[in-house]
């Protein structure tokens, strides 16, 4: 037997229009459908539910029994598409964002910050990652949902948004030769000892060849955290974002001209447009902070 809730629906009421003309009016549907949806109902049932006379119809005693059962019924659907909505509308969002360790933290902080207060169901977390090959990868492996760093733009055809240039500065240990308050030409860092790590390297392969520094046995560090070690260790000097947190005992020297990486947030084609939008805005309102 089967009984769908549209044939009880035309069933209670044609018992209250007490006939299927002024029923198939008031559910504005043509009277043949409903006649028909009617007798299926009956035949399903196995009970004659309506009493069809000259002047409409009248509920039979099988009639007006199925009927206060199937007004529970009706009542309960509604319940339960309430509870339903409710519960999605309560439901929050978990959504994870992947951040190269180039990505300053206090964007990243501020922007989660922002997301939370303005859509208090989405719940927003971040990984750090040290280059930018592994983001990448996380990201087009379903493992991160936004990602959040260098990119090469070209390279990528999902969903992107540029969050704008970061300025890198070189960290030195506290009293160098480098004042932390005059950029040093590029120029003059062809003798410069360095730290390279995965998220730094590039930029840093860049910086050199453009002053014609060759050299490649430089110590090598996996992580910008590790290279910023080195460096207060006396091992040399690294790149790091302009506001990067640095320990007291190093200084952050501008370069001139600044040697720069382009942020995107950038995720897979199919994640939710509206929650990558919200994301990528609220990290570039962020992303001009000093």
């Amino acid at each position: 037997m089967t009984v769908t809730l549209r044939q009880i629906e035309y069933a209670l009421a044609v018992d209250e229009a007490g006939a299927i003309c002024a029923a198939a009016k008031a559910l504005h549907v043509a009277q043949p459908s409903l006649s028909q949806q009617i007798s299926s109902l009956e035949r399903s049932l196995g009970v004659v539910l309506f009493e069809r006379t000259a002047t409409g119809t009248s509920t039979t005693p099988a009639g007006r029994a199925f009927l206060v059962e199937a007004q529970q019924a009706m009542r309960a659907v509604e319940r339960a598409r309430e509870v339903a909505v409710q519960a999605a509308a309560s439901t929050r969002k978990d959504i994870v964002i992947g951040a190269n360790e180039m990505t300053p933290t206090l964007w990243l902080a501020k922007s989660v910050a922002a997301l939370r207060a303005s859509a208090p169901k989405l719940s927003a977390r971040v990984v750090n990652f040290a280059d930018a090959e592994s983001l990448v990868e996380a990201v087009r492996s379903g493992g991160i949902d936004v990602g959040v760093g260098p990119l090469h733009a070209s390279s990528w055809r999902e969903r992107k948004h540029r969050i704008g240039s970061l300025e890198l500065g070189m960290a030195v240990p506290h009293g160098s030769s480098h004042s932390p308050t005059a950029p040093v030409p590029a120029g003059d860092l062809g003798a410069q000892d360095w730290v390279a790590c995965p998220s730094n390297a590039p930029v840093l392969t860049e910086l050199r060849k453009s002053i014609g520094d060759t050299r490649t046995d430089d110590p090598s560090a996996a992580s910008l955290s590790a290279a910023v070690s080195y460096v207060d260790a006396g091992l040399g000097a690294t790149l790091v974002p302009s506001g990067y947190a640095l320990p007291a005992s190093l200084d952050l020297v501008p370069i001139d001209p600044p040697p720069t990486v382009d942020v995107f947030a950038f995720a897979l084609r199919g994640t939710d447009a509206v929650t990558f939008n919200r994301i990528a805005r609220e990290i570039t309102a962020h992303g001009t902070a000093p």
